[in-house]
Order: structure tokens, then sequence, then C-alpha cells
């Protein structure tokens, strides 16, 4: 399984618009994040937010085959516009989504006008793309319907970028997975928002679930640098817990 890291920010891009903080005024280019969303395959397309134009121009848009929406906040979901109009496309894209975020997405988008599929499913029916699997899973993230997507082939990533409670019945799901991408939106407690977990929740969660990888996503303007969350993660967790950056390239 090929798996990009298009973007791996919150709900707003760092550097943040006039900030001078040490996160913002960094010259790491793993500083600068945008948001939140994984390509798979090349083809499997995990949330569409604001920066999706920016990152599939250069990574062959024409061969989105399918697009799945974790929920449906602005971050997650203005991208589909741009994705529904693509030139010399292979196929339509199909937007695998439950009704529960398609009623969100109705809410910003006429959808009719997006020129993609949209087929309706439920949170536990598994799609099959050939020889991958992909299944909703639902977690708590605030009063926001909300769920998490589990990509299977030989191994499996679970992907949880928004959530501050996953449900028991969600856990057995993703036990044991090999690539657990999870919400980083804050180092601990301090700038901690209304449903978000920190990463230091996060990493008590992986160790819970037993995931053999875990990579922080949808990383926030309280947590850290990227080299600080390098060591800190090092230390406090051990040598399989990293910060994922902008553009990171993993074979599952």
């Amino acid at each position: 399984m090929k798996i990009k890291f298009l973007g791996t920010s919150a709900g707003w891009p760092l550097p943040r618009l006039g900030c001078n903080c040490e996160i913002c005024s960094s010259k790491d280019p793993k500083d600068t994040r945008t948001r939140t969303q994984l390509l798979v395959n090349d083809k499997i397309l995990l949330d569409a937010g604001p920066d999706t134009y920016k990152h599939l121009v250069s990574n062959n848009p024409q061969k989105i085959e399918a697009i799945f929406i974790s929920h449906a906040h602005h971050d997650h979901v203005l991208g589909l516009w741009d994705i529904s109009h693509i030139y010399n496309r292979q196929q339509v894209p199909i937007l695998f989504v439950t009704q529960a975020v398609l009623n969100g997405i109705k809410k910003i988008f006429d959808t009719n006008l997006l020129k993609l599929k949209v087929e309706v499913i439920k949170p536990s029916e598994r799609v099959h793309l050939k020889n991958t699997k992909v299944t909703y899973f639902p977690v708590v993230h605030g009063n926001t319907p909300a769920f998490g997507i589990k990509v299977k082939e030989s191994k499996i990533l679970a992907y949880i970028p928004d959530f501050n409670k996953i449900l028991p019945s969600s856990q057995k799901v993703i036990r044991d997975c090999d690539l657990l991408a999870i919400d980083g939106s804050s180092l601990g407690k301090i700038g901690k928002t209304q449903g978000h977990i920190s990463i230091a929740d996060g990493i008590q969660i992986s160790k819970k679930l037993k995931a053999k990888q875990t990579y922080f996503i949808h990383i926030g303007h309280k947590s850290a640098t990227h080299r600080s969350l390098e060591i800190y993660l090092k230390e406090t967790a051990g040598p399989n817990f990293h910060p994922a950056y902008d553009r990171l390239d993993l074979n599952l």
C-alpha cells in the first residue's frame, strides 16, 4: 500500500497568518503544513480540504477513483469542488460517503453541481476497490457526525484525523493496525480544543490499540515544531511514534 500524506495541519495551515511564534517563524519546510488529507495508491483520496488543488495538480489527479470524507467540516470538504472539475480524467470519481456526512456536505455545496458519483454507504459497509478494502467506523468529534477510515490490503491503515473518543466497537475494528494516522491537534492540555485529543492522549490510545506504527496528523498551532515533536515522541513514546509532515511517502 502506497501512502502519501498530502497535508498534515489542523483546520488552519501553518504558518498561521500574521503569527511570529516558534512554529510559524520556523525555516524547516516540515513546519509548513496544509490541511490534513491522505492519498492511497495514487487513486484513493481520504478527505478533500481546501488545499486539494495545490496537491493534486502535481499528483496525477486523473487517477483519482474514490473519495472518502471523515466529516463535513470545511477543512475536509472544500476541495470537492476542484476534484469534480478534472480534465482528461480516466473515470468519474466516486464519493463514498455516509448519509450523516453527506447531509453536512449539502449545507456547504449544492451536490448536484459536483461532477462526482455519490454513493451513500453505511458506516460499517466495506467498499471493495480491487485489492483494497475501505471501511468507515464511527468516532466522537464533539457534536459533529464523524468517522475514522480503515484501509486494508495485506496490511491495515487506520486514519482518524478529528476525534475526542473512539467507541469500543470501533476500537475492535482497528486493533493491531499496521499504521495509525491520528489526531495531533495539540501537544498536551495547553491549546487542546473541543472535539480533539492531544498528542499525549494519542500516545496512550495508540498503545491501547497496539498499533505497530503511529503518525500524528492534524497538527495544530499549539503543538511544537516538527523537530521538537520528533524528540518528544522518541523520548516519551518510543521509536514507533512520529509526527507526519506534508508530502511524506510511506509504503505499507
